[in-house]
């Protein structure tokens, strides 16, 4: 399982990193990548690799980061690595900002 929140813009290139690395699901913030075309080449490319991908808003999802983590530590063998790069401000300006800047891919 991979979970991806990041800068927009890196998504393409962290998704094919997270297919190389062996991941069979990958859970994608929205919006994803910053352009329709390129949402349509990551659908192919997962598809390709019989990848599994769930799409949403990654502050949903905190519990299962969580879970995730303590079933990693419990059992034996296994890891959870998270690797945050964003570095958009909690600020209207900011969000608004990435907002419009990924509108199509949104």
């Amino acid at each position: 399982l991979a979970l991806i929140s990041g800068r927009t813009v890196d998504n393409p290139r962290l998704l094919t990193e997270a297919i190389a690395a062996g991941c069979s699901v990958v859970y994608l913030e929205k919006p994803g990548a910053p352009t329709v075309a390129e949402l349509e080449a990551m659908k192919k490319e997962a598809a390709d690799a019989n990848v599994a991908i769930c799409m949403g808003y990654n502050k949903n999802v905190c519990k299962y980061v969580r879970k995730a983590r303590e079933f990693a530590a419990s059992t034996p063998g296994s890891h959870v690595t998270f690797v945050s790069n964003n570095t958009y401000e909690p600020t209207a300006a900011s969000l608004g900002e990435c907002f419009e800047r990924n509108a199509e891919g949104m």
